[in-house]
């Protein structure tokens, strides 16, 4: 009998951890991009002439200039901005390294404590990091090391799902629909907004050649449940 309540209890665990982060929610913000245009009810579009729509799947492009890296960056509307909730992404990353693909949700306003969750990807990287920042100041949660999330550029050659829960307990990253990370006992409470961009690190510019543009990010499609 013992045994047979170990069995039962080891499978109920297996059944909680492989919980998908959608159940019991509510999708409250999709887009298809099928429309044909981006909708400005729904998104701000930066640098317009680095973002394009065409065959239902958004491309953000990148330029380096003297004055720093450029590029297409889309973020959700405010009215869209929320507290709490698992926002997910279809999309594929560039393929060159000297600039990186991102999809995140981060605090809204300049206010501390503040977090930015990310997915970031680019080449041969595809991998989940946070920030959490507050008055003491700010600390990093990397990917675990020779942890390959998405092997052999796994994130550029194809679409991927990335996703990120946000509860009252952790911050969960999944790819694929599978856990990849998780922090636990998250402090900001403010709401968050979701963006996709095209940027780069001055740590990218050792890696940057102009031969390898246009290197675009592309998104199919966003979902956020509530």
């Amino acid at each position: 009998m013992r045994h047979v309540l170990l069995l039962f209890l080891t499978l109920a665990s297996a059944a909680v951890s492989a919980q998908s982060p959608t159940q019991g929610r509510k999708v409250v913000f999709e887009d298809q991009f099928d429309s044909g245009t981006i909708d400005p009810a729904k998104w701000n579009v930066i640098l317009p002439k680095l973002v394009d729509l065409k065959g239902g799947k958004v491309s953000l492009g990148f330029n380096m200039t003297p004055d720093g890296p450029r590029g297409g960056n889309i973020t959700t509307n405010g009215k869209f901005e929320q507290q709490f909730g698992y926002f997910e992404v279809n999309m594929r990353f560039n393929s060159y390294l000297g600039h990186r693909g991102v999809f995140g949700v981060r605090s809204v306003g300049n206010e501390l404590p503040a977090a930015g969750l990310t997915f970031q990807g680019g080449g041969p990287r595809a991998y989940p990091w946070a920030r959490i920042s507050s008055q003491g100041g700010s600390r990093d949660y990397p990917p675990e090391k020779g942890n390959e999330y998405l092997p052999g550029s796994g994130g550029s050659k194809k679409f991927n799902t990335y996703g990120i829960l946000w509860t009252d307990k952790a911050y969960t990253f999944y790819i694929n629909g599978k856990k990849v990370m998780q922090i636990d006992k998250p402090q900001p409470i403010r709401a968050m907004a979701l963006s996709v961009r095209h940027e780069a690190l001055e740590s990218d510019r050792k890696d940057f050649k102009e031969k390898n543009l246009p290197d675009d990010v592309e998104v199919d499609w966003v979902k956020i449940w509530k």
